[in-house]
């Protein structure tokens, strides 16, 4: 256990170089670690692409260092020289503390014992490289992503019992919001989202099966909103090619973070694959169907499950029953007051 120290650690590094969701999936343990060190210097090493997102988080985040890559590890292309000059540069730091929360430690542990920090802490696979075993535990195949970045934590002796997601949505994402979807569509009437894509084509559920949910959605008089990046505009295309209603495709828009976030919290609900944006949901508190066709809900389903309903390769019938159970109960005229309010407010 690291309590001892914790009186003299004041400047702290967190390496988590993934993508949204992972990302997102960190933020209570950011939370924990402010509340821990509240003066403390705090810096996030991430992907490039996390900086915006790490400048929502600066009431928990002092400074964003981007991560150049390292041979081996499969997130980002590296560059030696580049490689070089940011180890440089973290060894110059004085470091009291780094928290290794990238993954199991296979690749990421022997990079991080470069930082030169007083002390570190993190997870390890059996029989791989552990940097310090009084303070590094076995990596939990099985763990809640939210809880297993939380027990990276526990050498320290905090709090670690607070596991909601929070994103700060601002006014300026909804006026950029309002900006780029206001000749196309009213966002005062109720609708839902759906988001079809994912990062791999395996993680993705049929077309097929995502436009005959969309017709069923239409057809109760709700409008659909399919969402996703440029990458996934034609796949949205194709989905409302099979559909018999008019819905809106704004993945060819590819909108930003924060406008997306405000989409995503003005919804009544969400449906969508295994990936970053069902993440994102439950951090803004949207109500959400989240449907897993190759990782595992127990790793990566929210955990709120009042609010968050999961289902692993289900037939379009069972999704239909569960949008007519959830969706549709009577607390739903609530939802949509509320849904109401969010864009009356602006």
């Amino acid at each position: 256990m690291l309590e001892h120290l914790r009186l003299d650690i004041k400047r702290i590094a967190i390496f988590r170089a993934l993508k949204l969701g992972d990302m997102l999936c960190a933020v209570p343990a950011l939370r924990a670690i402010r509340k821990a060190f509240p003066d403390a210097q705090i810096t996030l090493i991430s992907l490039t692409s996390a900086e915006n997102l790490a400048k929502r988080y600066s009431h928990y985040i002092n400074e964003f260092i981007p991560f150049p890559g390292f041979p081996g590890m499969p997130e980002t292309q590296s560059d030696p020289i580049e490689v070089i000059e940011f180890i440089s540069d973290l060894q110059k730091r004085d470091l009291d503390l780094l928290i290794q929360m990238h993954g199991s430690g296979e690749l990421s542990n022997p990079l991080v014992s470069l930082f030169n920090a007083k002390e570190t802490i993190g997870v390890y696979r059996q029989g791989q490289y552990c940097p310090s075993p009084d303070s590094y535990s076995l990596y939990n195949d099985n763990s809640n992503e939210v809880n297993r970045c939380l027990s990276v934590l526990s050498p320290l002796g905090i709090d670690i019992e607070d596991v909601f997601l929070e994103f700060p949505l601002t006014l300026h994402d909804s006026e950029i919001l309002h900006s780029i979807l206001g000749a196309q569509m009213d966002l005062t009437r109720p609708y839902f989202c759906i988001h079809p894509g994912a990062s791999t084509e395996s993680k993705r559920w049929s077309p097929h099966a995502f436009a005959r949910i969309a017709d069923y959605i239409s057809e109760r008089g709700y409008e659909v909103v399919f969402t996703g990046n440029a990458l996934e505009g034609e796949l949205v295309s194709y989905i409302q090619k099979l559909m018999q209603f008019d819905s809106f495709n704004t993945a060819s828009l590819n909108l930003p973070l924060g406008p997306l976030g405000a989409l995503l919290k003005g919804s009544l609900g969400l449906i969508c694959n295994d990936t970053g944006v069902s993440h994102l949901g439950a951090a803004l508190g949207v109500p959400s169907i989240v449907i897993f066709s190759e990782t595992s809900p127990d790793r990566w389903a929210p955990l709120n499950k009042s609010l968050h309903h999961y289902y692993i390769r289900p037939e379009v019938e069972e999704i239909i029953a569960e949008i007519d159970s959830f969706f549709m109960n009577p607390i739903f005229s609530e939802l949509k007051m509320l849904s109401a309010s969010h864009w009356g407010a602006l």
